[in-house]
């Protein structure tokens, strides 16, 4: 293309320096002066400045927002400190006390506005490029693929602004001037996210698909299948369920009210939007280059044979699944890496240590790991753990005491130091380099399900739940056709959208997606409501009897027990090491203690100092989900056994945290709440300095205050 410099006025740069009082956006060095467009080269570079200020900034995928409000505070998903206790906003409490100006991750709103202020920049620099606007938009070239990145990245930022915040300021253009930022208004979501869909729909024909083209279409970079995927996300949100305003009276059904705290309302167009939904997700799902991993080819196969797994390994391998859409890039020994330390396997270690400290910010209702998963669900002990790591290469429970590291209830999974091949950046805390998944395609086919599902096609809605549902079970199993095959064919209507409702409980846990589901279907009241009359009956019966069993069978024991095996130990059983896969033997078999829950245990290829002596030893675990009789006890610890602490540490904190109170179980929307028909608080507040230097052109609603 010819080499052409457009420079924007040094006005146009005010955003990154005087607007710092109004969104606290710090000054970019890369536009101090001025931004040059001088080549597809240049368009990139500035380009990989908006993903790093995706990456570093904004917070979707990592601290701040996914760390505080989209990770936790669903009916499965919750925070393991104390509520009154944290000192930042606690998505599963849904505001216990009278919401303050603090009640929002201001940090993830700046960094947000950042990012989409340089995307806008770059976006205005091609709006005004000759090159660009004489390009074919009718089919992708390098400038009309890197134009649909910023629009993407651009949107990405609307899409959890508008489902975290709701009405948002909606900033298109450069800032120009002082006036452009102190004159902003707050823009209702419904267009903010119909003007975004616009966007990326005139983008997608226009950019490659993955693998297509190079480094430029990598997972790790933005392609027309995650356009497609977005353009779902963005139509199921604005198809959906989402708290207005207390004052709202447009158009829609309003599902609950509260006088302050707004309305659940959805609009009557909302199948447009699904079937918007659907026509994208089909081209992403048919025709995209990202493929459903289902099948696992390591060995031995007894112990893996899980291609769910196999997903997350790929990342803790630095490689890219060919499930993955879309993921943030990590630095290995440079970016501040949240996986696993805060979203992973917990570890009591310290930093270094074999593993380091991982404090565990993803912890799991007991009735979602205990009561809901069907005991054959590959997909169970890859999500949850029973177990964390002490530091020098040990296995250790997790207490349900609140707290962190090996405190706070059963932990996300996914992630685990112990299960990188490459352990250089694995000893000390944040530096893994694990990229974050922000999108995968086992949520795009579940959410073509969904819109198949509630368009009255459930044929089309049964192929999609089955791609998903099969790879989470073993085809050897003699059930597997019953838990796959006919279990699917067994749901219609209603019971469909419910079971694939509930297969993204399932297959997405931990990954930030759940909460805001609920929001979108309306459920969130309904399934608090219900998790708050399990919790209530469990805890009830562990007080009074030692154990609660589930609908399922299950059941959770106020005392469990454990022995440590060390590597030696294990290997004279027949273990070949001690971080284990699936568990592949029968109750009555001797490895069952070891193997049992699936996916725990140490590695043992930790290089540590002479002076560091490493166990390399694990738990063996005895009734966990099934109590021992009276005789199984007399020999459990007579084969040195030691009875500990479980099911009743929910019980025992004065401050009934496991419970239903103010305190306790989402102790901001109580079963009287419910029963009243108020709809929950879930989003967050504008942050006050916003608030302050617009001179009351913007005001929170909801009842949050403005100061």
């Amino acid at each position: 293309m010819k080499r052409k410099i457009i420079y924007l006025s040094f006005l146009s740069i005010l955003m990154f320096t005087s607007c710092q009082d109004f969104l606290e956006v710090q000054s970019d060095s890369k536009y101090d002066s001025q931004f040059v467009f001088q080549s597809a080269t240049e368009a990139d570079k500035a380009l990989l400045g908006a993903y790093e200020l995706l990456s570093v900034e904004s917070g979707i995928h990592s601290n701040r927002l996914f760390y505080e409000v989209t990770g936790v505070g669903s009916d499965i998903e919750l925070g393991p400190e104390l509520t009154s206790n944290a000192l930042r906003y606690n998505g599963e409490n849904l505001y216990f006390k009278a919401p303050t100006a603090s009640d929002n991750p201001p940090d993830a709103w700046n960094g947000i506005y950042k990012t989409i202020m340089r995307c806008n920049v770059i976006i205005d620099a091609f709006e005004n490029n000759a090159a660009y606007n004489s390009a074919d938009k009718t089919k992708p070239s390098t400038l009309t693929h890197l134009y649909g990145e910023a629009v993407a990245i651009r949107a990405t930022m609307y899409f959890e602004l508008t489902r975290n915040w709701g009405d948002v300021i909606y900033f298109t253009k450069p800032i120009l001037s002082d006036e452009d930022y102190k004159n902003a208004v707050v823009t209702d979501r419904n267009i903010i996210q119909e003007s975004e869909l616009a966007n990326l729909i005139k983008v997608e024909p226009m950019m490659y698909k993955m693998n297509s083209n190079g480094v430029a279409t990598t997972a790790t970079r933005m392609a027309q299948e995650y356009v497609q995927g977005l353009i779902g996300r963005l139509a199921l949100i604005r198809g959906g369920y989402a708290l207005r305003p207390p004052t709202y009276t447009g158009d829609g059904e309003v599902l609950q009210s509260h006088p302050t705290r707004g309305k659940m309302v959805r609009r009557s167009d909302y199948k447009t939007y699904y079937t918007m939904a659907n026509t994208y997700l089909k081209k992403l799902v048919y025709s995209g280059n990202a493929s459903l991993v289902t099948t696992d080819a390591r060995t031995p196969l007894n112990k893996f044979s899980n291609p769910f797994q196999k997903v997350f390994q790929d990342g803790m391998d630095y490689k890219i699944s060919p499930e993955m859409i879309f993921e943030v890039s990590q630095l290995a020994g440079v970016t501040t890496t949240e996986r696993p330390y805060a979203f992973g396997r917990p570890s009591s270690g310290g930093s270094p240590a074999y593993p380091p400290k991982a404090y565990g910010q993803i912890r799991f209702f007991p009735t979602y790991y205990f009561g809901m998963f069907d005991n054959k669900d590959l997909r169970r002990d890859v999500t949850v753990t029973t177990t964390g790591l002490g530091g020098v290469a040990d296995e250790k429970m997790i207490t349900f005491k609140k707290g962190n590291t090996t405190n706070g209830g059963l932990s996300l999974n996914k992630w685990d130091y112990s299960r990188m091949t490459d352990k250089t950046n694995a000893v000390r805390q944040r530096i893994t380099g694990i990229n974050a998944p922000y999108m995968r395609l086992g949520d795009m086919i579940l959410l073509l399900a969904e819109t198949y599902s509630v368009l009255g096609d459930d044929a089309n809605a049964k192929a999609e739940l089955l791609k998903v549902r099969k790879r989470a079970f073993l085809p050897s199993d003699p059930e597997y056709t019953a838990k796959t095959t006919t279990y699917v064919n067994s749901k219609s209507g209603a019971t469909l959208l419910t079971a694939i409702q509930d297969e993204r409980a399932f297959e997405l846990g931990g990954e930030g997606q759940r909460k805001l589901d609920l929001v979108r279907w309306g459920l969130l009241g309904k399934k608090v409501n219900e998790l708050q009359t399990q919790m209530t009956a469990m805890i009830n019966a562990l007080r009074t009897t030692g154990s609660y069993t589930f609908p399922n069978g299950n059941v959770i024991s106020a005392n469990i027990y454990t022995k440590e095996f060390t590597l030696a130990q294990a290997q004279a059983l027949g273990l070949s090491d001690i971080l284990t896969g699936n568990t592949y033997v029968s109750e009555t078999d001797p490895l069952h203690p070891l193997l049992f829950p699936a996916w725990r245990g140490t590695a043992t290829d930790w290089v540590a100092p002479t002076s560091v002596t490493l166990k390399k030893s694990m738990l063996a675990i005895k009734g966990l989900f099934k109590p021992l009789t009276p005789t199984e006890v007399t020999a459990a610890i007579a084969a040195g056994y030691k009875s500990v602490p479980y099911g009743v540490d929910l019980t025992n904190e004065v401050t009934k945290p496991w419970e239903v109170n103010t305190d306790g179980v989402f102790g901001g929307y109580l079963p009287a709440d419910y029963t009243a028909n108020y709809s929950p608080l879930y989003l967050v507040a504008i942050p006050a300095t916003t608030i302050q230097v617009s001179g009351g052109k913007i005001s929170n609603n909801y009842g949050f205050p403005n100061q």
